[in-house]
């Protein structure tokens, strides 16, 4: 059975707090601080500041152009649907599109809910309703076992990067570059993510890690697949290149293959001391 993954986790942890908020009478709707809460939650500390940002910056658009809507326009459907579309519009144009449901959401609840109620003063506990649900996902985001995620991360990136190394060993030993480039290329899909997961992630953690090491790892891997790719293109014949060329052209690539795994493995074995 699959583990639960850490962003579940952190969403429902997030949920929690957010209806808590509602319990404690911070929020007055926590329907809306709860919704906010799950668009909100990031697998990285980076994704979350990026995010939180323009959902904040979305609310605020959404709670004033709703507030400006009481005064202007009538509660009816033709208001709603035309103050989303002008949202919409304005969030793509201020270049903070990820935030136009949330802003959409802010504008639709002072729009359609103000009723009898006094405008600002609905317009200002909507657009907090909002707000706090942002600030909740980004401290949960922050403080929910960042350092057992990175870790994690970083193992998973291993795993990755010795199974690109296998299978392009497994390659070379067989000389068959087609058989196994679907799975190659899946895994290298796979250490892509996690390596661009960890880039976004390690600067914001409290521990220390080796971002050079990361890098060095990472380059040597893209390296080989490129390589790797050329040796299956001759090998599909897709080049129409004579026999000579595609020979010269073949051994470059194998010579340079041979020569990146020699230095990876040789760096594994004799790691710098600090």
């Amino acid at each position: 059975m699959k583990k639960i993954g850490m962003r579940n986790i952190k969403t429902g942890i997030a949920v929690f707090f957010a209806t808590l908020a509602g319990y404690l009478g911070i929020v007055e709707t926590p329907v809306y601080t709860v919704s906010v809460c799950i668009f909100s939650i990031r697998n990285t500390m980076k994704d979350s500041f990026e995010v939180s940002w323009s959902r904040i910056l979305g609310t605020l658009l959404g709670g004033i152009i709703g507030y400006l809507s009481t005064f202007f326009l009538r509660e009816n459907i033709i208001t709603a649907t035309l103050g989303v579309i002008i949202i919409i519009h304005l969030c793509n144009i201020l270049k903070i599109s990820d935030a136009s449901a949330i802003a959409s959401v802010a504008f639709i609840s002072i729009c359609l809910g103000v009723g009898d109620n006094h405008a600002l003063n609905y317009s200002i506990m909507r657009t907090i309703d909002t707000l706090v649900g942002v600030v909740i996902a980004l401290i949960v985001n922050y403080s929910v076992s960042r350092t057992k995620y990175t870790e994690y991360l970083l193992v998973s990136f291993n795993s990755a990067s010795k199974d690109c190394l296998s299978i392009i060993y497994s390659m070379i030993k067989n000389k068959d570059f087609s058989s196994s480039y679907t799975k190659l290329n899946s895994r290298y899909s796979d250490l892509q993510e996690y390596y661009n997961q960890l880039v976004d992630e390690i600067p914001y953690s409290n521990e220390t890690y080796n971002l050079s090491d990361l890098y060095h790892s990472f380059d040597i891997c893209e390296q080989l697949i490129h390589h790797i790719h050329g040796l299956y293109l001759i090998e599909k014949r897709v080049c129409s290149m004579d026999t000579i060329f595609n020979e010269n052209i073949y051994n470059y690539h194998k010579k340079s293959i041979l020569n990146l795994l020699s230095q990876y493995k040789q760096e594994k074995n004799n790691p710098e001391k600090d």
